[in-house]
């Protein structure tokens, strides 16, 4: 029976524990046992109490240790406990956990798997936690609650609450739109990687410009809500030739906009698009 050694680094606690130092790293700051200071790794009031205790090495510096016994700390051994999914992620954010799932995607921070999100470098550098159902085998994520304090993280939830830079009207794809309404459908387009032209100029004869166009399904997506009031008589005369050419369109409201998640899948898989 191998003997519980006096003291550990943190990356010889993570390879006692079968885990990488990333990840160890990641649960300790969680734990809110240790924090990033400038460019190194400080012990918090409550890493001291745990035991941690700095070790001055002529070769690395200043560098953190652990006693033997924290092998055996149930929050270590029990890590899911203070970790969050990405559905709790999203209530954080105020957004659904598809649009919180797609954000993590544009960050680069997961990839989509045939069945559930798997882990990226980055995503794993950002603290994240890859795990499996069980039961189906199905592959998801775990997030350190730390992870809400993430400087990009933070901006990009801002861009998609308040525009990018703060401008209302500017896009997550650099789109520039008319109205509120425009933007989340853009938004949406955006993070669910359909390729979209925003004010596209319809193919006929007269001077007139739809409002989003998927080139590669052929489809146009009008917003036909209160905030184009002003322009509806013009919309009604797109719909009228886009009709007439038997061209492939859907029609938006207001009270559609706020549930784009229910909505918008369900009238694209008529179109044989799925997302």
């Amino acid at each position: 029976m191998s003997e519980t050694p006096s003291a550990l680094s943190t990356s010889a606690l993570a390879k006692a524990l079968s885990k990488t130092t990333k990840q160890m790293f990641a649960e300790l700051e969680a734990l809110g046992w240790i924090c990033r200071r400038e460019d190194s790794w400080s012990l918090t009031a409550k890493g001291e109490f745990e035991g941690g205790s700095y070790r001055e090495s002529p070769k690395f510096g200043r560098y953190i240790i652990w006693p033997g016994r924290v092998i055996e700390h149930k929050a270590l051994t029990s890590p899911d406990l203070h970790m969050i999914s990405s559905g709790q992620l999203g209530k954080q954010l105020a957004m659904s956990r598809k649009t919180t799932d797609q954000l993590l995607l544009e960050l680069g921070w997961v990839l989509a798997a045939k069945r559930g999100w798997v882990l990226t470098a980055l995503g794993e550098t950002a603290g994240g936690s890859q795990r499996e159902n069980p039961t189906t085998g199905v592959p998801y994520i775990l997030w350190p609650a730390g992870v809400l304090d993430d400087p990009l993280l933070k901006h990009r939830a801002g861009e998609l609450h308040q525009g990018v830079g703060g401008d209302e009207l500017c896009c997550c794809d650099g789109h520039r739109v008319a109205n509120g309404a425009e933007r989340k459908l853009d938004n949406w387009l955006y993070l669910n990687g359909l390729m979209h032209a925003y004010k596209r100029q319809l193919p006929f004869n007269e001077p007139l410009f739809a409002d989003f166009y998927l080139p590669r399904q052929q489809l146009y997506i009008q917003y036909v809500g209160e905030q184009a009031a002003k322009e509806l008589p013009v919309k009604m005369r797109i719909r009228e030739l886009l009709k007439q050419h038997q061209c492939h369109l859907i029609e938006l409201n207001d009270e559609q906009i706020d549930h784009l998640d229910e909505v918008l899948p369900r009238q694209l898989l008529q179109f044989n698009i799925e997302v």
